[in-house]
């Protein structure tokens, strides 16, 4: 499951609810797509979107359209299957989707220097955390790359993955 946003406080009566957005794909806030919501005390289900105004970031669920049941959603956690994550969100070429990327392992000069474990996001720029695999006690555990030509010379998400440049050098001085 991929998260999508978070729900935030209730707007009006008719039960919307103000989305903060976990994507960079608000076109995923689609009739068609099927929601999961995770939060403490709300059971488990799925949810269907009767009504987006982008211009507001305000959703409204089918089943809470009050501001008694809009309130049951504060602050919980929307996800989408990757399916349909794949089927709304076109890629434009060169992009990947985080979820193609961590596990990706991170070779240099054919040595493997360690894989993918997650993305962080640092004003603009994506930052690729790298779990490394060395049994160096020196050497850190872990390094960041920044996902820029400069260090990411190819990326093959199909067979997971990222040829870089001078990323060891970035490991090293870490």
């Amino acid at each position: 499951m991929i998260r999508v946003a978070k729900i935030g406080r209730s707007v009006g009566v008719k039960g919307g609810v103000k989305l903060h957005l976990l994507t960079d794909f608000p076109q995923i806030f689609n009739p068609s797509v099927t929601f999961y919501a995770k939060a403490s005390g709300l059971k488990s289900e799925t949810f269907s979107l009767v009504l987006k105004d982008y211009a507001k970031g305000v959703a409204v669920f089918q089943g809470y359209e009050s501001l008694e049941k809009a309130k049951e959603l504060t602050n919980a956690i929307l996800y989408v299957s990757k399916e349909d994550t794949r089927k709304f969100c076109p890629l434009q070429e060169g992009e990947a989707f985080w979820f193609d990327v961590i596990g990706c392992k991170i070779v240099e000069n054919e040595e493997c220097l360690g894989e993918v474990s997650e993305i962080e996001r640092i004003g603009e720029l994506d930052y690729l955390i790298i779990k490394t695999q060395s049994e160096d006690k020196k050497l850190p555990k872990s390094f960041m790359i920044p996902f820029i030509p400069r260090y990411i010379q190819k990326a093959d998400f199909a067979n997971k993955v990222i040829y870089t440049l001078d990323a060891k050098d970035l490991w090293l001085a870490s």
